[in-house]
């Protein structure tokens, strides 16, 4: 359990968590962004929460244990344990959560078309700012390395091929690889949230590897009566999904779209600040 983070719902028996330091950065993007980047901060974490929970539906199913969804200023994370060492059903849990994430991004771009038809133009902003942070959320987390989901869906093709051990090594390789660059860009940026980022997917693709590796360890059973069907039953594992917030970047695509809400928020208030 992580400290500082306090229960805000209970879906399908599983608690979901937010982490003080995410509740202070929505305050500091209130004060930096206003309302409207607060509405949209928001939606963006709320679909985080239903991406997890895509993952989720799919490892109960496959008999397995998830004792929390955990949301973080930089994503969010469901610890499961007993995960299925199979890798279809790894393909299918890993899948999930970005088919979800495609799917209210389609959704999200329909209520903008729908908005944008009836002149309204502040729900049909909101609604493309989040049809394109979802897209973003599920490609990036579809990129091939640890902790991400692509990398798990990696791990699923090239065990067959190579052995879990080494197909865990491979995506936690080049996990680390892409998170050096991650912080490279970051630094040189000055962009603390992407550095940050970047120290996160390190430490987790190396402790993904160091997990199955002890699990390939003959007490664990790879080499002491064969495969196990499931992995250490007291261990648990972390199905992670990092995406980019909409303050973690100085300048980005979404810039412009922030300028022209201010504005219009400014005309509907009537404020001129």
């Amino acid at each position: 359990m992580i400290k500082g983070s306090y229960r805000i719902a209970t879906v399908a028996g599983i608690p979901i968590k937010v982490h003080l330091t995410l509740l202070l950065m929505l305050l500091l993007f209130l004060v930096w962004q206003g309302p409207l980047g607060l509405i949209i901060a928001l939606g963006l974490f709320t679909s985080v929460a239903l991406h997890e929970l895509g993952h989720s539906r799919v490892a109960l199913r496959k008999g397995c244990t998830v004792s929390e969804i955990m949301l973080l200023p930089i994503g969010g994370m469901a610890k499961m344990s007993n995960l299925p060492r199979d890798p279809a059903d790894e393909f299918k849990i890993a899948i999930a959560g970005p088919l979800v994430s495609l799917g209210l991004s389609a959704a999200a771009f329909g209520l903008y078309l729908l908005s944008g038809s009836l002149g309204l133009e502040l729900a049909a902003f909101v609604a493309l700012s989040l049809a394109v942070l979802n897209l973003v959320l599920a490609l990036f987390n579809l990129l091939p390395s640890f902790p991400m989901d692509g990398g798990r869906i990696f791990r699923a093709w090239l065990t067959p091929r190579k052995g879990r051990l080494e197909a865990t090594r491979i995506a936690s390789k080049i996990g680390r690889s892409l998170a050096v660059v991650f912080g490279i860009v970051g630094l040189f940026n000055g962009n603390l949230i992407l550095v940050l980022i970047a120290v996160f997917i390190f430490q987790a693709a190396g402790a993904e590897y160091r997990l199955v590796r002890q699990q390939h360890h003959p007490l664990y059973g790879e080499g002491f009566g064969g495969p196990q069907r499931y992995g250490n039953p007291g261990v648990e594992e972390t199905e992670i999904s990092v995406g980019p917030p909409p303050y973690a970047q100085k300048r980005s695509p979404l810039d412009s779209w922030r300028a022209r809400a201010r504005a219009l928020w400014r005309r509907i208030t009537g404020s001129r600040s």
